[in-house]
């Protein structure tokens, strides 16, 4: 027990350090509380395995690894908390795994301060000392008798068994990081089905649009974009000159939401048959098949990086389109690019051949850092203060980079429009974002992902459709503007929307739709949207 105790006191100088920064920056919650005590019971869960090890070398060597693993995981979960004010989650491990090495670093410069740099610091060289303090007679005497092995054993199966059931298995990151992450691949692998299977299995597929004109259809799905900094949804700011010019063209929905507050969990229902009711049906289709199965010829443009072009779950779906291009591949090692890369990429598609053409246009928006999102020409809101109830600079800073952000988006979206009207075709624009965000707006945070404090504002999403006189002649829309809607539906609005019919689409769940029909929408798996932000 005494050599127990030595080890024991290596992890919980740890712990201690973790907990005494989470005493001074956060405020000490149920959540903390029960990590700390996670902490502990996983402290001793990982002594126990070298205690019965006869071998002083592995004995150790297994110290070592369990030790520093620990540490890092402890550092990592302390700061993550820190930052969004919740313990790890499978989504935020989904999220992790989806993120490519430019948004990684992007994420260091925008969230990392002066008491995480501290605290790594902290944390890394306490491991150090510790690792070089190591005596190894202390090695020497374990694992040696058959009966201390057993008790030691069954004391390891009897642990494990309570940290399951008393749900405190949910603290612990080694846990939840192996469980979520067989969970991405095996859904990864699902996925990437559309990138190889271009039409799906979609049953009494036609359409009875009749159309001598050429026709061209653009969805945008924007990125991080909360309706609530969009001039054109009553901001304070004029984010969106350019729209409010057109505004009598265009159908500007009120009262949309995302079901989801990162993109893998947005994207792969709104493009997909996937909705909260059926989550598995992300599998069963995606627009993109029954578009190319409607024998539109589809275009997939990204500026977002895939994770390596099979990897990303986004980039599978949009694989499935008949050209897909990823504009940033090639400017891996630069700070950024611009979403007009976009509007010049469109541009060079509806030169080429084709009568029937459906382009994606995935932007980057405004995701953090949101000063990379924009060029030099757009700082309209540099050194201003807005209208914030957070008097400080970091809150000044954010909320003006991330409204010369809407602005930009403002200026490519109206470019889109533009281009699309010079082909006079038969044609529509959408512009959707995945999931909105919170900038200092209602708590002193600018992000998407705080779990305990989530606002409104990361959920409520812009949704505007802009429609050519032609195609406005030959496809009444009902708009339904003000209407309660979640994009896990967007599927079925798309298809409407070319007047694409098969059994797997429900015209009730079409926005535009004289048949649509408001439902319930759920968001965090069980909370009632509408009744949560009374």
């Amino acid at each position: 027990m005494k050599i127990f105790g030595k080890f024991f006191l290596k992890y919980l100088v740890v712990i201690i350090l973790a907990f005494l920064f989470d005493l001074f920056f956060n405020k000490i919650t149920d959540a903390v509380i029960s990590n700390v005590i996670e902490n502990f019971l996983f402290a001793i869960a990982l002594i126990c395995p070298h205690l019965i090890i006869s071998n002083p070398r592995l004995s150790q060597f297994v110290f070592i690894i369990f030790y520093t693993l620990f540490s890092i995981s402890i550092c990592i979960e302390t700061i993550y908390y820190f930052l969004f004010k919740t313990v790890f989650s499978s989504s935020a491990i989904f999220v992790f795994l989806d993120t490519n090495l430019e948004e990684a670093k992007e994420f260091l410069g925008f969230y990392f301060n002066t008491q995480i740099i501290l605290f790594i610091a902290i944390i890394f060289v306490t491991i150090i000392i510790t690792l070089i303090k190591l005596k190894k007679e202390n090695f020497l005497s374990l694992g040696k008798s058959k009966w201390f092995k057993i008790n030691i054993l069954i004391f390891s199966i009897t642990l494990l068994v309570f940290f399951k059931l008393s749900q405190l298995i949910i603290y612990n990151l080694p846990y939840m990081a192996a469980r979520a992450s067989i969970g991405y691949y095996i859904e990864s692998k699902k996925l990437a089905n559309y990138a190889t299977d271009k039409y799906g299995n979609f049953n009494n597929v036609s359409r009875t649009f009749n159309i001598k004109n050429k026709e061209v259809y653009v969805i945008i799905i924007g990125e991080s974009t909360s309706r609530s900094h969009l001039g054109i949804y009553d901001y304070c700011r004029n984010t969106t000159p350019l729209l409010h010019n057109i505004k009598n063209e265009l159908l500007i929905y009120n009262k949309v939401i995302s079901p989801e507050t990162y993109t893998v969990g947005s994207l792969t229902k709104a493009l997909t048959l996937g909705n909260y009711e059926n989550p598995d049906a992300k599998f069963e289709g995606s627009i993109i098949q029954l578009l190319n199965q409607a024998k539109f010829k589809t275009y997939w443009v990204s500026v977002q990086q895939p994770t390596g072009k099979n990897d990303s779950q986004i980039t599978n779906i949009g694989l499935g389109a008949n050209n897909s291009f990823f504009l940033n591949i090639k400017n891996a090692n630069e700070k950024t690019i611009y979403d007009e890369v976009l509007v010049d990429k469109l541009n060079k598609i509806l030169l080429e051949d084709g009568d029937k053409k459906f382009i994606f246009l995935h932007t980057l928006g405004t995701h953090f850092n949101y000063a990379y999102r924009y060029p030099q020409k757009f700082k309209f809101f540099d050194n201003q203060i807005p209208k914030t109830k957070f008097k400080n600079q970091l809150a000044y800073n954010a909320i003006n980079n991330y409204d010369n952000a809407v602005r930009y988006t403002d200026f490519v979206i109206n470019n889109v429009i533009e281009s699309v009207r010079k082909t006079k075709a038969n044609s529509f624009v959408v512009y959707f974002s995945d999931h909105g965000e919170e900038v200092y707006d209602e708590i002193e945070f600018s992000g998407h992902f705080r779990n305990e404090d989530r606002t409104r504002n990361v959920y409520e999403i812009p949704l505007i459709l802009w429609q050519s006189e032609s195609y406005k002649k030959t496809k009444t829309i009902y708009p339904n503007l003000d209407s309660k809607y979640m994009i896990d539906d967007l599927f079925h609005s798309i298809a409407d929307l070319i007047d694409v019919k098969a059994d797997e689409v429900d015209s009730t769940r079409s926005i535009f739709s004289k048949y649509f029909k408001e439902r319930k929408r759920i968001v965090k798996d069980t909370v009632d949207y509408d009744s949560y932000f009374k």
